[in-house]
């Protein structure tokens, strides 16, 4: 019996198994499914509502509108694809100050601010309303966030928030001003405890920073303020404490938003027909579960670097870059590991953020001294700078800081 075609006939069996192990994907990891699973429910949660129809219109009810928009979102999604998002009817909000609010980081808002105080009551008069819901929003302590992660999810419209934040700095100078300054630090001191609560919470990413800018903007005002003489001396406050700097659970929903994406790429009809090939052909190039399975320790390091102290977290900065994944890896899953690049931001920027707004508490201990004589926490030894541009003390750090977060308000130094 000739022996050639038995050889062929394994040859031809052994690249039909090669091909289709080729055209295989990798199981989930055990860590990667967890966290792609959501996590434990609860049954409500008023401060997601709240937050989520903060600009709702005027005389509307936010947590009613904050309920009602996710369950329109949650109908959608239960009758639509995930590659058909739901367009998010922006209709009407409640009216925001704008320009007319500033913060007090800036060296020219408290000037502007105090030149018309009939203009600053008329101000908060017309912006009560808002005021009233964020006092509202604070107070709530069960904040989780009950949206599935998905691109199209409802998300609050933050710079309501923001504006809110700074009508409580304009309302604490209202009250300094008519020579209430206790009254008004305490307003402020609250409004800051409030806040830190807040971030220990957030479990969303975009939430979590927000805090910090709002933390930022608190402390700013009560420097601004007692700068000015409005205040009395505040009370001393701790630095950022694990939970409030985790960035733990905000990692494992932005997991969860990419891993959905990545999980449903190739029944994408959209993405098929920009890249010009077949469901089919897209599985040779691409694996959804093997890419996440890739991308997943990205994601534990910065939940795991979060939880380092400054100087701790600087180092990592210096360290050589996690390794890629394997020559054959990136062969068998070429589309996947590009993906997986371009997914994943640079996350140091965020853990930044926190470690920058330890810094400004640092800063706030200080007040009170000509110039802050107190360490910077990424490094033992260099004082804080002067600022002529921001009028503030700032600390150096290991990445830019163009939003001021290190820096405070200052009565400037004598000259030297």
């Amino acid at each position: 019996m000739k022996t050639w075609p038995i050889i062929l006939l394994g040859s031809l069996v052994a690249l039909g198994a090669g091909a289709w192990q080729w055209a295989q994907d990798e199981p989930l990891a055990p860590q990667a499914a967890a966290w792609l699973q959501s996590p434990a429910a609860t049954p409500d949660s008023f401060a997601y509502y709240q937050l989520l129809g903060l600009d709702a219109p005027a005389g509307k009810d936010p947590l009613v509108v904050g309920r009602q928009l996710l369950q329109v979102h949650r109908q959608w999604r239960a009758q639509h694809g995930f590659s058909e998002p739901m367009v998010n009817d922006e209709g009407e909000r409640i009216a925001l100050p704008g320009q007319a609010l500033c913060a007090f980081g800036e060296p020219d808002c408290l000037p502007r601010l105090r030149q018309d105080r009939a203009a600053l009551a008329e101000l908060l008069a017309r912006h009560s309303e808002l005021l009233q819901r964020y006092d509202k929003l604070l107070a709530l302590s069960d904040y989780r966030t009950l949206a599935e992660p998905s691109m199209d999810e409802p998300l609050a419209n933050f710079t309501s928030l923001r504006q809110a934040n700074l009508l409580r700095a304009a309302q604490a100078l209202a009250l300094a001003e008519d020579g209430r300054g206790a009254e008004a630090l305490a307003l402020l001191q609250l409004d800051a405890y409030l806040l830190r609560g807040w971030l220990a919470r957030a479990d969303n990413l975009i939430l979590k920073m927000v805090l910090v800018r709002l933390q930022g903007n608190d402390l700013e005002a009560i420097a601004a303020l007692y700068g000015a003489g409005l205040l009395p001396h505040p009370a001393k406050l701790p630095a950022l404490s694990e939970e409030e700097r985790s960035l733990a659970p905000a990692m494992r929903r932005e997991f969860a938003l990419v891993g959905a994406g990545l999980l449903n790429l190739v029944d994408n009809p959209q993405l098929v027909a920009e890249l010009g090939v077949h469901s089919w052909q897209l599985r040779w190039l691409y694996k959804p579960q093997m890419t996440l399975n890739d991308s997943l320790p990205a994601y534990l390091r910065v939940a795991d670097n979060s939880r380092l102290d400054a100087q701790a977290f600087a180092r990592t900065l210096a360290e050589p870059a996690p390794s890629e994944p394997s020559p054959w890896r990136r062969v068998r899953n070429p589309v996947g590991v590009i993906l997986s690049q371009v997914a994943i931001p640079d996350f140091n920027r965020y853990l930044a953020r926190l470690h920058d707004l330890n810094a400004k508490l640092a800063l706030f201990n200080a007040l009170g001294q000509s110039e802050p004589d107190v360490d910077n926490p990424y490094q033992t030894g260099p004082k804080a700078s002067w600022n002529a541009k921001r009028q503030a003390y700032c600390f150096s750090g290991p990445l830019k800081d163009e939003q001021g977060l290190r820096c405070l308000p200052w009565t400037p130094p004598p000259p030297r």
